[in-house]
């Protein structure tokens, strides 16, 4: 008896350019109660080894209208370009250095923030750890 099909889901964009089909592809196979409930397959494009997100971000320095914050790079044998910097979910900054100064905030006010490395491909880590700082007064 023959075990059934597997179900392939796509993802297109309206640019061929915009994204590499092989990141967009995932396959879900259907176990064999036929429930579809299995494992998905995503690639990350080529095969390459998915990127760790960083770790043990830590503000390092505070003032009223800056912070800088430093991070561990991701364990692993994957090639880390970057890291894009977010403030509230929105990317904010890129850099290739484990370090970023952010410049004009405002005093006394809280501020969280995440990391995520970025390989050669642009494919993306999972988030780090939110850190939350409060600017002097």
């Amino acid at each position: 008896e023959l075990s059934p099909p597997s179900k392939e889901v796509s993802v297109t964009t309206s640019s061929l350019d915009a994204i590499d089909p092989a990141v967009a592809s995932a396959q879900i196979n259907s176990g064999p109660d036929n429930s579809g409930s299995a494992t998905p397959g995503i690639t990350n494009g080529g095969g390459q080894t998915p990127i760790g997100k960083p770790e043990r971000v830590k503000v390092k320095d505070v003032q009223p209208t800056m912070v800088d914050l430093s991070w561990k790079a991701p364990e692993g044998d994957a090639e880390v370009a970057g890291y894009n910097i977010y403030y509230n979910g929105d990317e904010i900054a890129s850099t290739k250095k484990n370090r970023f100064t952010i410049k004009r905030l405002s005093p006394g006010t809280t501020y969280t923030y995440t990391i995520r490395a970025f390989g050669v491909g642009d494919e993306l880590s999972p988030p780090s750890k939110e850190v939350s700082v409060t600017t002097s007064s």
